[in-house]
């Protein structure tokens, strides 16, 4: 039984007369669950000490890369373009080092930490953790000392100062 449409873009009316059907004929398709290792306790725990070690040859092929980065600059000529983007480049494999030391230095100062818990432990004295704020204002003193022997103690005061005084500022002024 067809029905007559009054335009040829409208739907095709449907008869009211008709039962709907109680079982349809819908098939569940499976889904393909795509698994991320990083999250995956299939894939295993990560080593960081075990990565490094493996890894190691992609810091030798970062130094030839900066290397070959540093030549390119001093040839570079009058391309500001290209010389901006050598810069940019060659300062952000240098915070990353600098990201990377400081990751070895806090790793080593976590070890030493542990270390002389265990000391403590074994000589028969009840075991000290320190508190996070502790470590914190150890970190602090050390850095201001280290600051203050480097003579970039007053830079780094001002700075600190503008800071907190821009902070401040919004903070009153969007009241």
């Amino acid at each position: 039984m067809s029905f007559s449409r009054a335009n040829k873009n409208r739907p095709r009316e449907m008869s009211s007369k008709t039962p709907v059907p109680v079982f349809r004929d819908v098939f569940a398709i499976k889904k393909a669950h795509s698994r991320d290792p990083r999250f995956d306790d299939l894939s295993g725990t990560f080593d960081e000490e075990l990565f490094e070690e493996n890894y190691s040859f992609v810091d030798d092929i970062k130094r030839k890369e900066r290397e070959k980065l540093e030549k390119e600059l001093e040839n570079v000529g009058d391309d500001h373009k290209r010389k901006q983007e050598i810069l940019y480049l060659l300062l952000r494999m240098k915070n990353q080092d600098i990201a990377k030391k400081k990751q070895k230095m806090k790793k080593i100062e976590d070890q030493q930490l542990r270390e002389e818990i265990m000391e403590a432990a074994k000589s028969g004295k009840k075991p000290y953790m320190p508190k996070k704020s502790e470590l914190k204002q150890k970190k602090l003193v050390e850095s201001f000392q280290k600051l203050k022997k480097t003579g970039k103690l007053d830079k780094y005061l001002e700075r600190k100062r503008k800071k907190i005084v821009s902070k401040d500022r919004k903070r009153f002024c969007a009241k």
